[in-house]
C-alpha cells in the first residue's frame, strides 16, 4: 500500500443513491488519525487488569455493531440521550456515553450500588450492573536510593467500576424523571450554527464541490452545499465530523497523523476515521441532531469491525480523543485550563 500525504488523499466520495428528500447523500469515507497512545504498563496486575478492560469494552461495541447497532449513529434527538450521574449530576463522558447508551432504558441516570443505599433506595434483585471506565494516575514506588527521581513518572491506567440505571432500583429519593419538549427541526440546526461558531480559532469552511473533506496544510474544510444532503442534520453531522479533523491540527490539539503522512487506509488512517466519527456524534448530541445511519449501513459497520478486531484499544482511545476534540469545538480546553 503506498503511502502519501493524508490530507490530500482524504477527498469523500458523493453518493447519489436517494434519500427522503430525493437529493444526493453524502456517504463519509476515510480520512486521518491520531495515532493510539498506549498505556503504560503498571505492574503486571495493573496492567493485565487494563488489558482485560479494553478487551471487555471492545468486545461489547462489536456485539453491538454484529447486531446492526452502531452506538455513535443515533437521532441523538431523543429524550435524556446523554447519560448522567443521578448523586453528581454529572454527565458521563467518553466511551462511557456509548456504552450506558446501549443499555434499554428511557432513564438516563445512573448510579452505583452504594449511590443508591444512599438516596435511600436499593437495586432490585437479579439487576445486572454495566461496567463503565476512567482513567487512574499511577505513580510507580518511591526509588531507592540509587535511583534517580526523575524516573518516577504517573501513568494513566484504565480502571472501571460498575452501575445501575435508575430504572433498576427501587426506593430511591430521586426526583422524577423530567422530559423536556423535543426540538423542532429548526431549534436543531440553530444549536448546530451556534456551536460551529464556537470554534476558538476555527479553520476556514468553504462551500461548494462534491466531496468533504479537511486539509491541514492551509487548514481548510470543504463542505458540499447544505441542499446536497438528505437534510440539514445530515450537512451537520458531516461539518462537526471534518471540524473533529481540523482539531488535530498541530496549533490546536495536535494529533500526529494529522499533521503527518500516513497509509491512505491504514490502521492509523482508520482511526482517526473513528475519533471523527465520535466526535461528530458528541456535537450532535449536543445539538439534538439525528445522525442515524441509513444507506451504505452494513458496508460501514463492517469497516469499523475490521477495525476493533485489528486494535483492542482503539475504540477507548478514539473515544477520549473525540471527547477532547468535541470540548475543544465548544471552547473548552482543559489543559490550558489547568
Amino acid at each position: 500500500m503506498a503511502c502519501t500525504d493524508v490530507h490530500e488523499v482524504a477527498r469523500k466520495q458523493l453518493m447519489t443513491h436517494g434519500g427522503t428528500s430525493g437529493n444526493p447523500q453524502i456517504q463519509i469515507e476515510g480520512s486521518r488519525n491520531a495515532p493510539l497512545q498506549h498505556v503504560s504498563l503498571a505492574p503486571a496486575k495493573g496492567a493485565f487488569m487494563s488489558e482485560t478492560i479494553y478487551e471487555t469494552v471492545t468486545s461489547t461495541i462489536i456485539a453491538a455493531l454484529n447486531r446492526g447497532v452502531v452506538p455513535w449513529k443515533k437521532p441523538w434527538s431523543t429524550i435524556s440521550s446523554l447519560p448522567t450521574n443521578a448523586t453528581s449530576k454529572k454527565a458521563y463522558r467518553g466511551i462511557n456515553v456509548f456504552l450506558l447508551g446501549l443499555m434499554p432504558y428511557t432513564d438516563h441516570r445512573w448510579l452505583t450500588f452504594k449511590q443508591a443505599e444512599e438516596l435511600g433506595g436499593r437495586v432490585k434483585a437479579g439487576e445486572r450492573s454495566t461496567m463503565i471506565v476512567f482513567w487512574k494516575q499511577w505513580e510507580p514506588p518511591k526509588p531507592e536510593d540509587n535511583q534517580e527521581e526523575q524516573s518516577r513518572k504517573r501513568v494513566p491506567i484504565l480502571r472501571y467500576f460498575r452501575v445501575f440505571n435508575v430504572e433498576q432500583c427501587e426506593g430511591l429519593s430521586i426526583a422524577e424523571l423530567y422530559v423536556p419538549k423535543p426540538l423542532q427541526p429548526h431549534e436543531r440546526i440553530e444549536r448546530a450554527e451556534v456551536l460551529v461558531r464556537s470554534m476558538p480559532s476555527p479553520p476556514s469552511i468553504r462551500e461548494g464541490g462534491n466531496a468533504a473533506w479537511y486539509r491541514p496544510a492551509d487548514d481548510v474544510v470543504q463542505i458540499p452545499e447544505i441542499g446536497r444532503f438528505d437534510s440539514a442534520d445530515s450537512y451537520h453531522g458531516t461539518l462537526f465530523h471534518e471540524l473533529t479533523h481540523s482539531t488535530g491540527h498541530v496549533t490546536r490539539l495536535n494529533r500526529p497523523a494529522v499533521n503527518e503522512k500516513v497509509c491512505f487506509g491504514s490502521g492509523e488512517y482508520s482511526k482517526e476515521e473513528l475519533v471523527a466519527e465520535m466526535g461528530s456524534a458528541f456535537c450532535a448530541n449536543i445539538c439534538g441532531l439525528d445522525t442515524t445511519l441509513t444507506e451504505g449501513s452494513a458496508s460501514y459497520i463492517q469497516g469499523w469491525l475490521n477495525v476493533l478486531k485489528a486494535d483492542r484499544k482503539a475504540v477507548v482511545i478514539a473515544a477520549a480523543q473525540a471527547q477532547k476534540a468535541a470540548d475543544y469545538i465548544r471552547g473548552i480546553d482543559y489543559n490550558r485550563a489547568s
